[in-house]
């Protein structure tokens, strides 16, 4: 575009020329400036060959888009109570679930259920192989057989349900432990841990911190294997152990520990009968040579002391918690 060279007047007021060419040139080029700010003018030059600033970016609009709420996820170390509507009786439960859903799960009176759970949700249903020891026994009179999981409620810091198998029926109620959330490694777990009872029997194991397992009690059984870390940011190991020289616990099993503080665990090692080889149950006793007068355990204290674990073969599932 050109400029006019006329003299405008504004007024009474006469503007020279030379200044009146400036003021249209700077009007100009305001014009153009107003146009890209406002998308106009493409992405080319003015006329006077000055660039032109690219379009602004418009603020977005209509807010946030709506999130969906995550499932809470079921791997954790989970401490609770069952509570038995078919006998009355109450135990303290813990639970050990890692990341692949594998999950066992032990309670003072001495059974240990095994599955798999889903890896999130907030409620579902799974079928769980439960284990009595040898001489011990469900309401129903066996020692293994299934049993139904029926989670009505989980949230990332809780979960409840119903169970029901061999012959029992009741409810469970869990909160996640802290404890879940410390890593685990091979050199903060190695030490040699044990258990003993008021009429002499005990179980020692040691966990080497390249992973090797070793241990026997005074019944004379001998154990030996791997642990192993799943997950370094989480507390929990994965035991392969061979037990012999056992009767009729002998055999290959695997199963899930844990690295607990004693101090956190004072109700469970009080509440746990003398597992040699088991404690009692429901209206049962457990081998271990001292019928009728099992004694009761060491509690120990501490922190980062209490080996907990639960494993499981064919024949049947051996849980303890040891301390160092």
């Amino acid at each position: 575009m050109r400029v006019a060279t006329s003299r405008p007047s504004i007024g009474p007021m006469t503007i020279p020329s030379n200044t009146a060419h400036r003021i249209s040139r700077l009007a100009i080029l305001t014009a153009g400036l107003a146009l890209a700010a406002c998308g106009g003018g493409g992405g080319g030059n003015s006329g006077t060959g000055a660039p032109i600033a690219p379009p602004a970016t418009p603020p977005p609009t209509g807010g946030t888009p709506p999130t969906t709420p995550t499932d809470a996820t079921t791997p954790g170390v989970w401490k609770g109570t069952i509570n038995s509507t078919t006998t009355g009786q109450s135990e303290a439960l813990v639970a050990l679930t890692d990341r692949d859903g594998q999950s066992v799960w032990m309670t003072t009176d001495g059974r240990v259920w095994h599955g798999n759970l889903p890896p999130q949700g907030d409620h579902f249903d799974a079928t769980f192989d439960g284990y009595m020891y040898e001489g011990a026994h469900f309401p129903d009179g066996t020692n293994h057989g299934p049993a139904s999981m029926r989670v009505e409620h989980h949230s990332p810091s809780e979960t409840r349900g119903q169970y029901s198998g061999s012959g029992d029926d009741g409810t469970f109620h869990m909160a996640l432990s802290p404890m879940w959330d410390r890593p685990a490694s091979l050199g903060e777990l190695a030490g040699v841990y044990t258990r003993s009872t008021s009429n002499g029997y005990t179980m020692t194991m040691t966990l080497h911190a390249d992973g090797q397992l070793s241990g026997s009690d005074s019944r004379g059984c001998v154990f030996g294997g791997t642990v192993t870390v799943p997950d370094p940011q989480h507390n929990l190991y994965h035991l392969d152990t061979n037990v012999s020289a056992c009767g009729s616990l002998d055999g290959h099993y695997r199963g899930t520990g844990t690295l607990l503080d004693a101090d956190a665990m004072q109700d469970w090692m009080t509440g746990m009968h003398p597992l040699e080889h088991g404690g009692h149950s429901h209206g049962g006793s457990m081998p271990g040579g001292h019928h009728g007068g099992l004694g009761h355990n060491t509690v120990p204290t501490g922190q980062h002391n209490l080996f907990m674990f639960s494993m499981f073969s064919e024949n049947g599932a051996i849980m303890d918690a040891l301390g160092r």
